[in-house]
């Protein structure tokens, strides 16, 4: 076991020192690559803790103290880059290290994300450039520092930038994805790209980089002849060793170090040798103590590690013994137990039954029948019945040792249960010859007997029923009606009662006793029989018995033009409600129709004798539909609003962005024919907040907005827009017809790039007729933007770096949506023109239909005047 693990110690120092093996250069030595060009582009998202920043800054300032830097010789520029690019300095801006280091000792992380092909670009557009200090003829390299995934796509232009002859090494760090950065490396991808699991390992990639760029090494291009390790140096070479081996005096070849043979060592016992090093081991019985140096004996019972059964005997160091409890003896396997069964080896000496109690245990006992004497070993028959340890009820018989069985007397039988008797009882067993009824005697004996209503017959046995009616045995005045042997009951004729002395009769009048179900009048018809009448404007119904009511009114039988009042064969006529009985008391005048149809008008309903008309508060204007009011004629559409509920939004910036839909709400005239309001939130996934056929005032939209919950996760923009066309705009959901023209407008509100394709359901939903605005908030991406807003892009189309400023954005929606509002801004129009004559025109004839509507509802008012005074009269 020690052997094995000194094997591993060297195989793992073998490789660490392989890994590391390196031309070394002195301080002062630098790198005579000759003329390059080199720039630096370095990550400083987030996702970059302080101290790894650091560690990246002093692996910056150790490549350049390896270079000749001059503007003849090799020029360095720094690229740092997030969410977005920022030169530190370029390849013209210094010409001494001391001013590089300095400025690289001066570089602020962005921390924002990690957009890397916006920095390959410019990378590739800018840096590389002459105006920034490039040279035509000299080589561009460009080293690209990473420790994460792309979060925009590099593929394309890195390929651009090696296009134009550009080096690029790939160094990743950590969280770096292979796959990313062999995509924007120069081939051959072995010598391109470097990943290293944490940052305190990149100097790594700045030695290897080293090695690419400064050209021969004598170790890697000539025959060193050393054994291990090669050591460069400028034009020059020196043999190393490995851990654990020394240089022999030839310079070239290696020696391991003994330190067991060479007694330098502390081990108690046994000493095993490796490389440079040794470990500790203990003789057989002995176990290395916690010191890895001395042993201790090893005392298997102590530890438990023994398989004896019961008992475990310590025999010496890693040496022990089995034994076993009383009552048991040691198995052949000299490991388990067994019980020692005195009875099963006849080692007892019972007379009749021998008993095992336990390991080396017995006791003695009788067969059945037998009693175990006083000497705890012989046995004695047992007589129950002559020791009356018997529960006979009568007869107790002896069969043998402890047996016995029950008897009974003459006259009686033994039971189920073998111990008690019962008596003989013919009757009860229908051993008898009665008829009827069987009375018993006693044991064995009889007479038979007659139920009553009977009588026996001279054979002592049969019965004969007794007929009280035949016999003329009753003192029925009408009627003796048979019911069984020996009884009777009196009844009466139809038409007539049993008395209370349950024989005598009396004629029944139904009507005086109330026992008819007449509704109105009962007319006694004779003794027993009834008909029914009918009080005056009721008539008998088919059951001649219930009597209705003749309702005029149900019956078509009047003259009324709206209400008819019924009572029992009169009726009087009425008006519903808002309407007014005429002279005559037939007819009907509406007074009140606004109260009395669904005139659906948005503001306010003027009766006019018979009809009415709708009028809008001041400032407002009715619709074409003759019902609604607007601030203008545009203001009527139906607006779904795609909110972004991403986790990069974050709480309180949600709640910003509820606030700025309630301001887009506040600007426009919602009502059920007006403007119609739906909402959708999406993340991942797509959720509808409320349709447009939700909510119909602005209040209810605006409260129903701030109760939204905030959903986090991913941004499937183009999932939302999918949603929102084939589902938000259906007329399912409360849009209307495309037949009526009402605008379809749709605005989503984001502030990252989708992580879905937008490009498909943008461009249907323009072709639908749905105009499109596309509003960006902070990392929104601003080409996903353009190719959602509607022509022309500029009008619909809105971005702000804050989301503190999207009230803004608000306010300038306000126009678009109602293109009659304005900013505060007076726009002088020219009175001639033409389209100001019919604006104008428009204008006056809305007044003229106000003012006619005014003096409709005074007319309607004086008319109402009027028939109040006629009434009064």
């Amino acid at each position: 076991m020690g052997n094995l693990r000194g094997l591993s110690v060297f195989i793992v120092l073998t490789l660490a020192v392989f890994t590391s093996a390196r031309p070394k250069s002195g301080p002062n030595q630098k790198c005579k690559s000759g003329p390059v060009d080199l720039v630096f582009l370095i990550d400083s998202s987030r996702s970059v803790r302080p101290h790894e920043f650091e560690t990246m800054r002093k692996f910056l300032i150790d490549i350049l103290n390896t270079l000749d830097i001059g503007l003849d010789t090799t020029r360095v520029g720094v690229v740092q880059y997030s969410s977005q690019v920022r030169s530190e300095f370029s390849l013209k801006t210094h010409s001494k290290l001391e001013n590089m280091v300095k400025a690289i000792n001066e570089i602020v992380p962005l921390a924002q994300g990690t957009m890397t092909g916006l920095a390959i670009r410019y990378l590739m557009n800018e840096a590389f450039s002459p105006g920034q200090g490039d040279r035509p003829k000299v080589p561009n390299v460009a080293v690209i520092v990473t420790d994460g995934r792309p979060q925009d796509r590099v593929a394309e232009v890195a390929a651009e930038a090696r296009e134009r002859g550009i080096e690029i090494y790939a160094v990743g760090v950590a969280r770096a994805d292979m796959t990313s950065l062999r995509a924007m490396a120069s081939p051959p991808f072995e010598d391109h790209v470097f990943l290293v699991e944490r940052f305190d390992l990149i100097y790594q990639f700045g030695l290897q980089f080293q090695d690419k760029l400064c050209g021969i090494d004598l170790c890697l291009e000539s025959d060193h002849g050393c054994e291990h390790l090669c050591e460069s140096s400028p034009g020059s070479f020196t043999c190393q060793c490995l851990p654990g081996y020394r240089l022999n005096a030839d310079g070239k070849t290696c020696s391991a170090i003994d330190l067991c043979a060479e007694r330098k060592h502390d081990c108690q016992q046994i000493c095993i040798s490796s490389p440079g090093s040794f470990t500790c081991d203990c003789n057989q019985g002995y176990h290395l103590n916690d010191d890895k140096k001395t042993c201790s004996p090893i005392d298997l019972c102590a530890e438990g590690k023994h398989d004896c059964e019961q008992v475990c005997v310590y025999s010496g160091p890693g040496i022990f013994t089995c034994d076993c409890n009383e009552g048991y003896r040691l198995n052949v396997d000299e490991k388990a137990c067994s019980p020692i069964d005195l009875c099963a080896e006849e080692k007892h000496d019972c007379q009749q039954v021998c008993v095992y109690s336990g390991p080396g245990v017995f006791t003695c006992d009788c067969n059945k029948g037998y009693r175990l004497n006083g000497d705890k070993k012989t046995c004695t028959p047992i007589d129950l019945c002559a020791e009356e340890k018997d529960d006979c009820q009568q007869a107790c018989v002896y069969m043998g040792p402890g047996v016995f069985s029950c008897d009974c007397n003459e006259g009686y039988r033994l039971n189920g249960d073998e111990k008690t008797c019962s008596p003989i009882d013919l009757c009860a067993e229908g051993k008898h010859g009665c008829e009827q009824v069987c009375v018993y005697m006693g044991p064995g004996v009889f007479t038979c007997d007659c139920n009553e209503g009977y009588r026996l017959n001279v054979d002592e046995k049969t019965c004969s029923p007794i007929d009280l009616c035949a016999e003329g045995k009753h003192g029925c005045e009408q009627v003796c009606v048979y019911s069984g042997p020996g009884i009777f009951t009196c009844d009466c004729n139809e038409g007539y009662r049993l008395n209370g002395d349950k024989k005598t009769c009396t004629p029944i009048d139904l009507c005086a006793e109330g026992k008819h179900d007449c509704d109105h009048v009962c007319v006694n018809m004779g003794p027993g029989i009834f008909t029914c009448d009918c009080k005056k404007g009721y008539r008998l119904n088919e059951d001649e018995k219930s009597c209705s009511a003749i309702d005029l009114c149900a019956e078509g039988k009047h003259d009324c033009e709206q209400i008819c009042i019924s009572t029992p064969g009169v009726f009087t006529c009425d008006c519903n409600k808002g309407f007014k009985l005429n002279r005559d008391k037939r007819t009907c005048t509406n007074m009140d129709m606004c109260n009395t149809v669904k005139h659906g008008c948005d503001y306010q309903c003027v009766n006019t004798p018979g009809s009415y008309h709708c009028i809008c508060p001041e400032g407002q204007l009715l619709q074409d539909d003759g019902k609604t009011c607007g601030t203008c004629k545009s203001a009527n559409i139906d607006l779904v609003l795609l909110i972004d509920g991403s986790k990069s939004v974050r709480p309180q910036n949600f709640e910003l962005v509820k606030k700025f839909v309630n301001q887009v709400v506040d600007s426009l005239d919602v009502s059920a024919h007006g403007t119609r309001v739906g909402l959708v939130q999406y993340s991942s996934r797509v959720r509808t907040e409320f349709p447009l056929n939700m909510y119909h005032t602005a209040e209810d939209i605006k409260a129903a907005v701030m109760k939204v919950d905030y959903m986090e996760k991913g941004t499937m923009t183009g999932l939302a827009l999918k949603h929102m066309l084939e589902y938000s705009f259906s007329e399912a959901e409360g849009a209307r017809p495309a037949s009526r023209n009402i605008p379809r407008i749709g605005l989503v509100f984001t502030d990252g790039r989708s992580q879905d394709d937008i490009s498909e359901y943008a461009k249907k939903a323009k072709e639908a007729g749905i105009t499109m605005y596309a509003v960006g908030v902070g990392k929104a991406v601003e080409d996903e933007l353009r190719e959602i807003a509607s022509d022309p892009v500029e009008k619909h189309f809105y971005y702000t770096t804050d989301f503190s400023a999207i009230n803004t954005i608000a306010d300038n929606l306000k126009l678009n949506v109602c293109p009659a509002e304005s900013q505060g801004e007076v726009e002088v129009k020219d009175p001639c023109a033409c389209e100001n004559l019919v604006e104008f025109q428009q204008a006056t004839m809305n007044s003229l239909d106000q003012f006619t509507q005014k003096l409709a509802s005074m007319a309607a008012r004086l008319e109402q005047l009027e028939n109040q005074l006629l009434s009064r009269k």
